[in-house]
Order: structure tokens, then sequence, then C-alpha cells
């Protein structure tokens, strides 16, 4: 009986469980995403220029970064499921609220504030994953991935064409409308109840003296080799976003500018349900280094070529860099237990996202002084190719203590 019992328990998959894992990840990419295509909207409203547009998207990406290492502490404090609900509670309403403030530096510190809620649930995923799918760590991991990707597609892809007509073209009362299921989406956390697993993580850490152990120490070399991998990937998307509208333009190709980026922006949700194919990638280096090579040959065919070869190149980088990314997203519940899946993944997020903010406005500074748009992608590749030395040389990633 207890071997059939432990059987069940191995090859049971936890579905709701599942299903929660890819709302939650859907979430965290839909209240960011919500502003570009509403930007136009929004700088009407409040007079703003290219450079605030671009400060509104970019806020809530660097809060995620610097609210790792505090999202850590939350976690480990006030518990897993208390720390999720809360983060996406903390995101909904300001979400509501970047629709409600009546001047843009409310609407920048209601989207720093949102950010930090996405921190502490982007954070807490990894761990959650190991809490409430152990028997299925990799399809945990890939399943709320694939939720992020959906998010990205659904708020770029919707907001302008469903949601702002259904909020008669107000673009404040089609943030509201993006927030109601964030919000709903908090009220299935608190109301699930994982099977075949040991509730304890969504309480307090009741064995370690403080919550401190979860923080990541930046003398840690492997949080640097992750982050240094995941900042490579995180980067290698984000720039293309960045500047393909400035490349083509210059390049006589802005015609093609709007087909390009719903390509490129589909290539994760594509990514994302190939790697739900192959969970068992999760841990292994050479999947990460062919992805990252690839990333590498596609930013440089979009830098060297023009017309279609550069625009497949485009797609290569968009598909090849959601890969690691994925990857290297699910990597701490793979190689790690407790709280050292938060410390891991914090300290990554840390580093990772905060070298995907920095390295595009050194490039975008060059590329202002030397007048050569196209420059502002050299730095990017510089640091896309210096990064393959952080792969490591285990053909597996070892546990993380």
């Amino acid at each position: 009986m207890r071997t059939e019992t432990a059987r069940n328990a191995v090859t049971y998959t936890p579905y709701g469980m599942l299903a929660i894992l890819w709302l939650v990840g859907w979430t965290l990419r839909v209240p960011i995403l919500t502003a570009p295509p509403l930007a136009t909207n929004i700088a009407n409203s409040f007079g703003l220029g290219e450079a605030s547009i671009g400060a509104l998207t970019m806020l809530p990406i660097v809060a995620v970064a610097f609210g790792a290492i505090p999202a850590a502490w939350i976690i480990t404090k006030f518990g897993l499921r208390v720390a999720i609900v809360g983060g996406l509670i903390c995101a909904g309403a300001a979400s509501v609220g970047r629709g409600q403030v009546p001047s843009a530096e409310l609407l920048f510190f209601a989207s720093v504030i949102m950010g930090l809620g996405i921190a502490v649930c982007q954070t807490a995923l990894p761990l959650a994953t190991r809490t409430w799918t152990p028997t299925h760590l990799a399809l945990g991991s890939t399943v709320y991935l694939n939720g992020m990707m959906a998010g990205e597609l659904s708020a770029a892809g919707l907001t302008r064409p469903i949601i702002l007509p259904l909020a008669n073209f107000d673009w404040r009362i089609a943030l509201i409308l993006w927030a109601v299921p964030i919000l709903i989406v908090a009220i299935l956390v608190l109301l699930s109840r994982p099977a075949n697993t040991d509730d304890s993580s969504n309480l307090p850490d009741r064995q370690n003296p403080s919550p401190v152990t979860s923080i990541p120490s930046l003398r840690d070399r492997r949080v640097w080799q992750y982050g240094i991998l995941l900042g490579s990937s995180v980067l290698a998307f984000f720039i293309i976003n960045a500047y393909s509208g400035s490349v083509l333009n210059a390049r006589g190709e802005s015609e093609a500018l709007s087909a390009l980026l719903l390509a490129y922006n589909t290539t994760p949700l594509l990514a994302s349900l190939c790697l739900l194919l192959v969970p068992h990638w999760i841990g292994k280096r050479a999947p990460i280094a062919i992805s990252g090579i690839a990333a590498v040959i596609g930013l440089s065919g979009f830098i060297i070529f023009d017309s279609w070869l550069s625009w497949m190149s485009a797609l290569l980088v968009g598909y090849a860099a959601t890969v690691k990314t994925i990857l290297l997203i699910s990597l701490p519940p793979k190689i790690a237990n407790g709280t050292a899946v938060t410390r891991l993944s914090a300290g990554m997020t840390l580093i990772g996202f905060s070298l995907a903010f920095i390295i595009p406005l050194i490039g975008g500074w060059i590329a202002d002084k030397t007048g050569t748009v196209v420059i502002a992608l050299y730095p990017a590749l510089a640091f896309l190719i210096i990064g393959l030395s952080a792969l490591g040389r285990h053909s597996e990633y070892p546990h993380y203590k």
C-alpha cells in the first residue's frame, strides 16, 4: 500500500497548481507591457516626451531588479503564499493607481510600486515551483514562464484592439480593466491548496534564525555566473525591441517595423511552447550554450545585414534569447532547496536585470555621440560574447547550497 501511494505521488500531475503557476506568470508581464500600447494616450494627458514614456516602461523593470533582494526577505519572513498574494495585490492596486494619479510624478511613483509587487512574485515563483509541483519541477518552471510569455503577448497585442474600446478609449479605465484579472489571480492563489506537497513553505521559515539567510551575497561567484548569463539573455531580447525602430528607419526600412515587431514579440510564446516539450533541458549546460551562441549570431546578423536577412536574424535573437532566459530562470528550483532557491533567484535577478538596463543606455549614449544608430547595438553584442565565458565547465549545473 505504501509503495502504491508513493508511486501515485510521483506520477500524479498537479494540474490545478500548474494552472495557478501559469496564471501568476501571466500577471507578471501584463501590467508592465500595457504602458507601451497606451503611450500616446498617456503622453497626451501629461505632456510627456519620448524619454519620459521610455522611463514609464523601464521603471517597473528597474524596480524588479532592485526589488529582488527585499523580495527575498519578504518571502522568508511572511511565507510563500502571503508574499505572492501581497505582491499581486500591490501590482494590481498600483496598476489601477497609475490610471488615477493627477501628475506625471505620481504616475512614475505608482509604476515603481507596481514593479516592486512584481519583483516579490517573480522572486517567489521558483520556490513556488519547488513547493507546489515538487514531482514536476521542470514542467512547473516552463509552465509559469509560458504564462509570462503569454502575458507579454496579451498586453502588447490586446490592449489597443480590445481593451481600449471596452474602456471607451479612456486609457485610465483600460488600466483598471487589466488590473481586474490580476486581483482575481491573487484570490485564486489565496484559496489554492497544493496536493501531495509539504505546505510548510507557505508559512514563514521557522527553522532559520533570520530571513537574512535568504538574501544573496554579491560575493557569491555562482550568483554572478548565473546573473551574467541571465543578463545577456534578457539584454539580447530587449535590445532589438529598443532599437529596431531607429535601425530600420536609418536603413529606409521603416515600413517593415510593425510586422517585424509583431513577429519578434511572438517568438517568446513560441519558444516557451517548444520548451514545454523538452523540460529535461533545465539544468543542462548545452541548451544554454547553444541558445547563447545563436543569440550572438542573430544579433550579429541584424547589425551586418539589411532587408529580410536582417529581419530573420532578429527573429533568431528573439527565439534564442527567450529559450536561454527560460532555462536560466528555471534553474534555481532545479539545483537548490529551501531558502537557497530564493537566494539564488534574487541574486540572479538583481544582477541580470541591472545589466540588461545599463548596457542599452551605454549603447544609446555612444550612438548619440557618434551619430550612428547601429553602434547602439555594439556594447550589447560585446557583452553577449563575453557572457559566454560564464557558461561553466559542467555538463549539468551542480547543486547550489
